[in-house]
């Protein structure tokens, strides 16, 4: 198993515990890789964290919803995911839903 699948793996499994509902991860494979693991139904772009910086909403088969900040791996500079991570946690107001 590769190193990336690996990492994948014990993403996706953390995530299916309901106690998760938002996830960052940067990479495009290791993102893809997370949600082919997470058998997601649908996904919408909700809108940009930093330009370049997606969030989305993935709808999940067992009904839950996750939030996922897109960042690409060698993107954005030194803070980029920090004050990503902050926008969150002030609960930006999100179309349909409140953000964590």
């Amino acid at each position: 198993m590769s190193v990336l699948h690996g990492i994948a793996r014990d993403a996706a499994g953390r995530l299916r515990d309901k106690r998760f509902d938002v996830v960052i991860a940067t990479g495009g494979d290791t993102m893809e890789a997370i949600l082919d693991l997470l058998e997601i139904r649908g996904f919408e772009i909700l809108r940009e964290l930093e330009p370049g910086f997606p969030l989305g909403r993935a709808f999940l088969r067992d009904g839950r919803e996750l939030l996922i900040g897109m960042k690409a791996g060698g993107f954005g500079d030194d803070d980029m995911l920090r004050r990503a991570i902050a926008q969150l946690r002030q609960n930006i107001a999100i179309p349909g839903q409140a953000v964590l």
